[in-house]
Parts: C-alpha cells; sequence; structure tokens
C-alpha cells in the first residue's frame, strides 16, 4: 500500500517557460498549467504529512487514556485476546462476544451476528508486546510487576488509588490507542489518495479539504477514542482500498491490483459487515469515474472473485452462528424496540435517520449511548418524522438524478445512504437505537457535501484558494475544538459515564453506569462524608436507572451494594434479591452477597462497643443466612450470645466456628470455656 501511495504521488516534471521577449519565469506543469501554493499544497508528501500531523494532534490526548465501554469486554477480558497470537484461531472460529457470553453462563443468548475477526486479531498482536496471559486470567497480585511485594506508584495504572486486578486490565492502552491514532491517520491518507486520484482528479483541492474535514469531525471521536471501535477504521480502510486498487486496474489492467482489491475486499467482510456494501459501491464508482467507457466484462475476473471469497465469508460466520440460540431478546438494552408497536419501531427508526443528519451537520451533543428510553418512540403523527422522510426523499432523488448524469455526487449520497440504512435497524436487529460510531462511514459523503459547497461558495465570490481557506479554517477550528474536548470524556468508564448521563439523562444503561462508578468510587476515599455522598449520588442513578427499566439486573445489584454501605440492609437485600431474580445465573451472585453479609457483621461488631448485644445478635443471623461458611461470623455471635447468658446457642456457635476455622487462635481459645 505504502508502494502504491508513493507510486501515485510522483509528479510530472515542472519546467520553466520563459514568455518571449519577457523576464518573468512563470513556473508550469507538463499541461502548462502554473504551478501555485494550491499545486504544491496538494502535491507529494505535503497533504499525507497535514493528515497524519493533524489526527495526532486531535487524538494524542488520548494516549494516556485508558479502557471505557466496550474495550474491557472485547479486549481485556477476552480470552482468545490475552493469550495473544495463540488465540488466533479462536479469534476467527468465533463470535465477537462469544468470550464475554461465556463468562456470564449466557452462551445460550449469543446469537451469532459480530464475526467482526480482524479488528480483534490487531489486539492479540498488540497482546504479544503487553504480555500475554495463556490461562487468560489475572492472578491475585497481578499489578506487582516488580514483585516486591508493595504497592508502588508506576504500579496504579489506572491511577485510582487501589492496587488490583483493574490495574492488569489497564496495561497496555498507550500502545492501544496510539495504534487507533495510527489506523485512523493512515485511513485518512488513504482516502486522499483515493479521492485526489479517482472522484476529484482534476480537483485536488477538494480532495484535501474533504479530507480535513473528515479527519477533524467530531463524530468520529469514538471510534478513535474507544479501542474498540477500530472495527469501524478497518472496515473504512479496506473498502477505500478496494475502490481504489479496482480503479487502477482498470487504467493499467495489471493483475497485481486485481489481487490487492481482493484482498482488501474480504480484509474490509473481515473488519465488519459494511464490507459487502461493496458489491453495490464498487459498480457504481466504476460507472461514475472510469477513464474509458465502463463496461461489465471488463471486470469479470473482479467481481467474480468477490463472489467466490464472499461465500468464503459467508462460510466463516455462519459457522460462527452454528447452534446458538435464535430466542429473541428480552432485554431493552440488547432490543430497544422490543416494547414498541410495529409502527412506533418504523417511526423511529425512520426518525432516527435525521438524527444521524442532524449529528453529522451539528456535532455538539454527542453521547455514548443512543439505547433504550435515550430517543423516546415515535409515531406517524409527529412532524419530526415526516422531516425526515422529507429530506431523505429528497436525498435519494438527488441521488438517482446525480447517477444519471454520472456525477460524484451519486457516490456521495451512495456511500451516506447505504451504509446508514445497514445500521438503521430497519433490516435487522442492531442492538442499539444508533450510535456515533455507526455513522463513521456515512459522514464521507457528508463531508464531500461539505467541501463541494465550501469550494462552490468561494467560486460565487470570484476568490482565489485564500478564501477558500478563510471558510475552511473556522470550520476545522471548531471541529478540532469539540474533538479534542469531547475525547476528554472517553479518558475512561467513570469519566464517559459521570459526562453522558448529564447529556442523555433518560438513559438507562447511562443512569446505570454512573451509579456503578459512583459505588466503586466510594470505595476509593477514606473521608466518610465523601463516601456518603458517593453513595447517594449512586442511588440516585440507580433508582432512575430501574425506573426508566424495571427488568435491569444490573442496576439492582448497584443500587444493592450502595445500599450496603450506607447500611440499610432491607433495601440492600431487596435489590439484590431482586436483581437475581431476573439473572439468577449471574456469574458474581455469591459474591453480592458475601458483600452485604459482610457488611452486616461488620455492623454488628461495631455495636459490641455500645453492647447492644441483641441487635448484634440480630445482625450477625443475618450474615450468616447469606454466608454461613466464614469462621468470624460465627465467633463473634457466639461472644455475644454468651454476653446475653443464651450458653447453649454460644457453645453451639463456637463449635461450629471451630469447625470451620480449627486453626484460629482466639477461636480454640473459647472452646474450653462452656464444657
Amino acid at each position: 500500500m505504502t508502494k502504491a501511495i508513493m507510486t501515485a504521488k510522483k509528479q510530472k516534471p515542472v519546467k520553466d517557460i520563459r514568455a518571449q521577449n519577457s523576464t518573468v519565469a512563470i513556473v508550469t506543469d507538463d499541461n502548462n498549467r502554473p504551478v501555485t501554493w494550491i499545486t504544491k499544497l496538494t502535491s507529494g508528501y505535503l497533504p499525507y504529512v497535514l493528515l497524519i500531523a493533524l489526527s495526532f494532534i486531535l487524538y494524542g490526548n488520548t494516549l494516556h487514556y485508558q479502557y471505557a465501554l466496550d474495550d474491557e469486554i472485547i479486549i481485556c477480558k477476552n480470552e482468545p485476546v490475552l493469550k495473544g497470537l495463540a488465540g488466533t484461531s479462536d479469534i476467527f472460529r468465533n463470535d465477537l462476544f462469544e468470550s464475554y457470553y461465556s463468562q456470564n453462563n449466557a452462551s445460550a443468548q449469543l446469537s451469532g451476528g459480530r464475526y467482526r475477526p480482524l479488528s480483534v486479531f490487531s489486539f492479540a498482536l498488540e497482546q504479544e508486546f503487553i504480555g500475554t496471559r495463556p490461562n487468560a486470567n489475572f492472578e491475585k497480585n497481578c499489578w506487582d510487576t516488580n514483585e516486591n511485594g508493595q504497592p508502588d506508584p508506576s504500579e496504579d495504572l489506572n491511577g485510582d488509588g487501589a492496587y488490583n486486578y483493574k490495574d492488569c486490565l489497564s496495561k497496555g492502552f498507550t500502545l492501544r490507542h496510539f495504534d487507533n491514532i495510527l489506523f485512523y491517520s493512515l485511513t485518512c491518507c488513504v482516502l486522499f489518495l483515493f479521492l485526489s486520484t479517482v472522484v476529484f482528479r482534476e480537483k485536488k483541492l477538494l480532495a484535501l479539504i474533504v479530507c480535513l474535514l473528515f479527519v477533524a469531525h467530531p463524530l468520529h471521536t469514538e471510534v478513535v477514542a474507544n479501542v474498540k471501535s477500530r472495527d469501524e477504521i478497518f472496515s473504512f480502510l479496506f473498502i477505500i482500498l478496494t475502490l481504489y486498487f479496482a480503479h487502477r486496474y482498470e487504467t493499467n489492467r495489471k493483475w497485481k491490483f486485481i489481487v490487492l482489491c481482493l484482498f482488501s475486499f474480504f480484509c474490509a467482510l473481515l473488519s465488519k459487515e459494511y464490507g459487502a456494501l461493496l458489491f453495490v459501491l464498487l459498480p457504481l464508482s466504476l460507472y461514475l469515474f472510469s477513464r474509458t467507457s465502463f463496461k461489465l466484462k471488463n471486470f469479470t475476473g473482479l467481481f467474480a472473485g468477490m463472489i467466490a471469497l464472499f461465500g468464503i465469508y459467508y462460510f466463516l460466520r455462519s459457522g460462527v452462528a452454528t447452534g446458538l440460540s435464535n430466542v429473541q431478546d428480552v432485554e431493552l438494552l440488547n432490543n430497544p424496540y422490543l416494547l414498541a408497536t410495529p409502527s412506533q419501531a418504523l417511526a423511529t427508526k425512520l426518525f432516527v435517520l435525521w438524527k444521524y443528519l442532524w449529528l453529522c451537520i451539528f456535532p455538539y451533543q454527542l453521547c455514548s449511548d443512543y439505547g433504550y428510553n435515550s430517543i423516546p418512540y415515535k409515531s406517524f403523527g409527529d412532524i419530526s418524522l415526516w422531516i425526515s422522510i422529507f429530506i431523505f426523499s429528497g436525498i435519494l432523488v438527488s441521488g438517482v438524478i446525480a447517477s444519471i448524469k454520472k456525477h460524484w455526487l451519486a457516490f456521495a449520497i451512495a456511500i451516506y445512504v447505504l451504509t446508514l440504512f445497514l445500521v438503521s435497524n430497519l433490516i435487522f436487529n442492531l442492538g442499539a437505537t444508533m450510535g456515533e460510531r455507526l455513522a463513521f462511514h456515512a459522514s464521507l459523503g457528508y463531508c464531500m457535501v461539505l467541501g463541494a459547497l465550501i469550494v462552490w461558495l468561494s467560486g460565487k465570490l470570484k476568490s482565489n484558494g485564500v478564501v477558500i481557506f478563510i471558510i475552511v479554517l473556522p470550520v476545522l477550528f471548531l471541529y478540532s475544538a469539540k474533538t479534542i474536548s469531547r475525547n476528554r470524556a472517553w479518558e475512561n468508564d467513570d469519566t464517559l459515564a459521570m459526562t453522558d448521563v448529564k447529556i442523555m439523562p433518560e438513559s438507562a444503561l447511562l443512569n446505570n453506569n454512573a451509579a456503578k462508578s459512583s459505588v466503586e468510587h466510594s470505595e476509593l476515599v477514606s473521608e466518610a462524608a465523601a463516601q456518603h455522598e458517593f453513595l447517594e449520588n449512586a442511588v440516585y442513578y440507580g433508582q432512575k436507572a430501574v425506573h426508566l427499566h424495571p427488568k435491569l439486573g444490573s442496576a439492582y445489584i448497584n443500587l444493592g451494594l450502595a445500599y450496603a454501605r450506607l447500611q440499610q440492609f432491607d433495601s440492600s437485600l431487596y435489590c439484590l434479591d431482586k436483581a437475581f431474580a431476573i439473572y439468577p445465573d449471574h456469574p458474581n451472585k455469591k459474591a453480592c452477597y458475601n458483600l452485604l453479609a459482610d457488611a452486616l457483621y461488620q455492623k454488628g461488631h461495631s455495636l459490641g462497643a455500645t453492647q447492644s448485644w441483641q441487635e448484634g445478635i440480630v445482625l450477625f443471623n443475618k450474615a450468616i443466612a447469606l454466608n454461613p461458611d466464614v469462621a468470624k461470623y460465627w465467633y463473634d455471635l457466639g461472644g455475644y450470645l454468651f454476653k446475653t447468658q443464651d450458653f447453649v446457642k454460644a457453645k453451639q456457635a463456637w463449635i461450629k466456628a471451630y469447625q470451620l476455622d480449627p486453626n484460629d487462635p482466639d477461636i480454640i481459645k473459647v472452646q474450653g470455656i462452656l464444657k
């Protein structure tokens, strides 16, 4: 690919022509066109340097960020990834979420709809440099990298003040973020190569403007800052490469470009499902931009190869889904239209198309979640829906007219409409109402139109190229400022949850994430007032989450943990019982009940200072009911019973304590008291 870029950038010799009887030198190219500063800006390596530099300027602040959102599921706790290259076969034989569902005892719910092995393979390759874990687990003291048995500041990788497995999960985030920026900048360079040599051959400045707008667009923040979204970058990269190599073959008929085109096509399929759209985008591109009359017979080998590779891809993808459950997902977070009528579902899906366009035009209020209740169900009586239908009808008509006229606008509309249609939930349930990362491909079409409008406006002003940049630079500045500021939300799960819950306060998922974040923060502060404030916030967000989604089991868990630490034990037990009635096979079920049991015990133990023996006995019994295998619970219960002179039950409790821990000196000491 590097060779292809360099080949495309070779410039024709520049010659110095002096007008007859004149001493003024006019530098021109072989077509006798003057070489201006615009020519220099759009020629050679400079455009690529600009795009790479801008990418790293905009996203360089993510290099010290940790992981967020689904990064933990796809990367940090994904068993094949942790094994490094040793997990390659599992990566290419399994669904993206197979490891996560398996760990959560929910394999039956896996639909097999996410076969995207290429980005996951890149994570496994990175793991070889970060440090593989052949058993795909984290030992107790995995954070102790220097093995001195002591917590050192350098070992607190996530900066939360605690030393635990979360520090182990954070390893390698700088490398992964760097790679995301690198792949993004490379993608933008390939985009310029394609636009400047195929779409806008005579308008290289327009190609550069489009790419600059594309690099800086704030809607791309999630794709770059969220490591897991590398599948979007890979998909876009290989789609553009497929188109580029097809046109290289069209111009010189060398079979190596057929091979490169087919390789890129297969990589696009392995990146994400968008690759299938090349069966439409590629013929359209050849029809619109071929230097000669487009004839399908000239590309028989190419399209035959694409069909064969798609067959292989379909076989691999089908094998991943074999034997998996086809039961409808009844979790609202995975099926946001579950409670909608067919009419409401269709109306909302059509409205979302307008929402995507609005975010392309005004990428201001950006958010990581647009799931259940973030966008209320619409009806065909909503004026906003008809605005969406009217606008997209106009876009489709414009696309048809542009196709007839063989205008580049047809390609811009095609990539915009087709990629959005694929993620609109109109074909199949996507698991989310919408998402900013899902507009990544479509935003190219928007940037092409916006760039062309800027050039058209400067032409109306009868200006030179300087005025174009007078218009472009403020847009780039606003885009860049928003991109950098939005990046800060993606530093980790906590910053993302607490930032976005204010942007989308009616999102059940975001309220639940904010509750979880608040509970975790309460464990990291030592001041009682600060702990209480975090726990009260957790209760607020947790209650709102279950109000929005009454069957959200994880929200009840977060509420249960918060209530336990607030010593509201009855509320805690109610919430935990509610959670595990919804999710009986939850892998952390026992741990949650054990935490409540320990909170009950600690409160009971503290009552000894006021000699509140009976109240303490009640709390100890509740703790034992939840976790009867802890010796100290029985030991202290016996002590309190002894204080109330219930010697028979005290002896029974101490005997039980001894059975559980016969080596504890305090337990041994009391065995002879009641002989």
